[in-house]
């Protein structure tokens, strides 16, 4: 929503918005102009507005809303507000269970540095382009597209990128035949279009979608990496185009599905009209964004921070971590976001959890969302501790996690926090806790 906001107001429109409370994008939004208030309230809507703007994270009972429809005020979704920017310009939509904001970064990136200058919205604030939104002077804009409210379909870019297909948001959806169906036919509605073909679900779409480019590890993909090495927070590759080697790159990223998201970006960079050695080229220039495998401490003990909040991405992070480190104690500390996430996909949680030494399950992060009676985090614990691997604890408070990774921290650990809530604050603190040099790692 942030970004979106800075994006409008580049075009020229005035803004105003309110979140809960004070933070850091708040202040960026207010020096280029925008009004912000905080904490929501009937007062911020006038009936002059043209619209108000809502993210799916808002429900209908707001009290802006609910003002905005008693003032006549036309009520837009986020994701629509953000289709009529993107019909101004060339497109590439990013989707995919997993891997959006990274992949979107990571194309924004690549057509930055073959100098076509794009405008780009995504998720996260993203160090390597200073920020999450921009409004370059070039035809292509880059954008996130999230498919959580089953609104994605609304949107037609010209370059549609696929990055995989998993079991989310079925409360939405309902069932998995029906978020299939949903990417399906966001791709077909494209003029070009990115396949990521190491995911079985998507490698059926190749046959349905003429022209596709197909990128991943597979023999068939036209954008192909192979002869993959993990060298700790870097993973190495050979690159090919369509049976050509372009080259040996190094990608400042860990894991085989970071090099998934980079093989999507080159995939998208080429439909966009980007020469394929030339984006290749600017593969090691390529960051993770905030709260992607964060680094926020390295000194014996290595503290990471990671959004991920899907077992298919707390798995894929934990194998990279094993790959990188082969001898080093992971553990991981999980925050499960939703009830509704955690009572479809709590057993498929436990069994990513179980492949770290050490595993902490905390409370569930609502989010949005109302407690649901007899949905709790027992589940994941109950079902990674049957597992082979882990020491699995449930420590439900944040401070009672800090005090335990305080007393337990070994030299050597490999520290990871997952979740798309507040669990950061744990690896943070505890981030400074090492820095101050409370801890020997003699």
């Amino acid at each position: 929503m942030s970004g979106l906001a800075s994006i409008l107001v580049a075009h020229g429109a005035k803004v105003s918005g309110s979140d809960l409370r004070p933070s850091s994008q708040m202040q960026l939004l207010r020096s280029a102009g925008v009004d912000v208030h905080v904490g929501h309230a009937a007062e911020w809507i006038s009936s002059d507005l043209d619209g108000v703007i809502v993210s799916s994270a808002i429900p209908m009972d707001n009290v802006e809303v609910v003002a905005a429809r008693e003032r006549k005020v036309p009520i837009v979704r986020r994701l629509h507000a953000m289709a009529s920017v993107m019909q101004q310009y060339s497109s590439v939509g990013v989707v995919g269970t997993h891997g959006k904001t990274t992949t979107t970064a990571m194309t924004a990136t690549l057509l930055r540095a073959v100098g076509m200058d794009p405008s780009y919205l995504i998720g996260a604030h993203c160090p390597g382009l200073e920020g999450s939104a921009h409004l370059g002077r070039g035809r292509w804009f880059v954008a996130e597209v999230d498919e959580s409210d089953g609104l994605f379909t609304d949107i037609r870019p010209l370059v549609a990128v696929l990055t995989n297909i998993g079991r989310d948001h079925l409360p939405t959806y309902r069932h998995e035949e029906a978020i299939r169906a949903a990417f399906l036919r966001y791709v077909q509605q494209a003029e070009r279009v990115v396949l990521s073909i190491d995911d079985p679900q998507v490698r059926k779409f190749a046959a349905l979608v003429d022209g596709a480019i197909t990128v991943g590890l597979d023999v068939g993909a036209s954008v192909r990496a192979s002869n993959v090495a993990p060298d700790r927070f870097e993973t190495v590759f050979d690159l090919s185009y369509k049976g050509k080697t372009l080259g040996r790159y190094r990608l400042h990223a860990p894991g085989l599905h970071n090099v998934r998201n980079a093989l999507c970006a080159v995939g998208a960079a080429i439909a966009a009209g980007a020469d394929p050695r030339a984006a290749a080229e600017a593969i090691p220039s390529l960051a993770l964004p905030h709260r992607r495998f964060e680094i926020l401490e390295e000194n014996g003990v290595t503290v990471v921070d990671d959004f991920a909040h899907t077992p298919e991405e707390v798995k894929a992070t934990l194998d990279a971590i094993r790959a990188g480190w082969p001898n080093r104690r992971i553990v991981a500390i999980f925050q499960p976001h939703r009830y509704s996430r955690t009572q479809i996909l709590g057993h498929d949680f436990g069994r990513a959890l179980a492949q770290a030494d050490v595993a902490i399950v905390t409370s569930i992060y609502a989010a949005c969302e109302t407690p649901v009676a007899g949905v709790s985090s027992q589940e994941i614990v109950d079902v990674a501790s049957t597992e082979a691997r882990a020491d699995v604890y449930s420590i439900p408070d944040k401070p009672a996690v800090i005090a335990f990774l305080k007393e337990t921290i070994r030299p050597g650990d490999f520290i990871i926090s997952f979740g798309a809530g507040d669990i950061w604050t744990v690896t943070d603190e505890l981030a400074h806790f090492l820095k101050e040099g409370s801890f020997c790692v003699a």
